[in-house]
């Protein structure tokens, strides 16, 4: 019997990590969903993935409105009849100083890194649920290990996306729903290349979207990556928060700003 071709779902799907997840998928000739606010882009990407072996639609998708991934969720229903893995990638970086905190800048990064996921799973869970099967895939990253002065509003979005994830494993397990957190760490991308820190074990994203569909693949819980920065994160985790602020002042650490 043939094996069924994936259908996949990939928020973000315009640039960086999104855009090479849709392109490796397209060499597994999978059909694909790429959503993003960008359509003109999202046309751009669907020629690659035409190109590389897939086929797909695309649709204008902001995740901060409920509404739109609803909307994404029906038509992917509707013209492929299943979601067998859903990538909830989307995500934004930014700065986020307590001191002068910019509270339109804050809810900006949580509306699309938090929300963006809970908005996603509140659409898509109940068709994984009828189907009675499927993967969801969302993006957190190894910052949300600890808080660094400067980006408070990243990490800590970042860590509630983990949070979620897990619960979200936890309770959806016993319908076949697999969710899987993914734990990059720097990636070079339109959110990386504004950064004027040093980022260790910088990783290009079509190398991370080949780890992140392997994991998914191999059905792994968690996909943290590259394997030294994610050791360190672990680290960072469990010392206590004295030591942890010890070092930060022995590596002489500059917040971004």
């Amino acid at each position: 019997m043939k094996e069924k071709n994936l259908n996949v779902i990939i928020t973000g799907a315009s640039r960086g990590i999104g855009k090479a997840l849709a392109i490796e998928y397209a060499r597994k000739r999978a059909a694909i969903l790429l959503l993003a606010r960008n359509k003109g882009k999202l046309n751009e990407i669907l020629k690659l993935v035409i190109e590389a072996g897939g086929s797909g639609y695309v649709m204008k998708c902001d995740v901060t409105k409920p509404e739109d991934m609803q909307r994404a969720t029906d038509f992917i229903v509707w013209e492929m009849g299943s979601i067998d893995v859903a990538v909830l990638n989307a995500g934004i970086g930014g700065s986020g100083f307590i001191d002068g905190i910019k509270l339109e800048d804050f809810k900006k990064i949580y509306e699309t890194n938090l929300f963006g996921v809970i908005h996603g799973l509140a659409a898509i869970v109940p068709v994984m649920k009828k189907q009675g099967y499927g993967t969801i895939a969302g993006i957190s990253s190894l910052a949300e290990a600890r808080g660094l002065p400067g980006n408070a509003a990243y990490n800590s979005s970042k860590a509630a996306v983990s949070h979620l994830l897990e619960s979200a494993r936890l309770e959806l397990k016993r319908y076949g729903i697999k969710i899987i957190t993914v734990k990059p760490g720097f990636i070079s991308t339109d959110m990386t290349v504004r950064h004027k820190f040093h980022m260790p074990f910088l990783m290009d994203a079509d190398n991370a979207a080949k780890i992140i569909i392997r994991g998914i693949e191999k059905g792994k819980r968690i996909i943290a990556f590259p394997l030294p920065m994610a050791f360190a994160s672990y680290l960072g985790k469990i010392i206590p928060s004295s030591m942890f602020e010890f070092l930060l002042k022995l590596i002489k650490f500059k917040p971004e700003g």
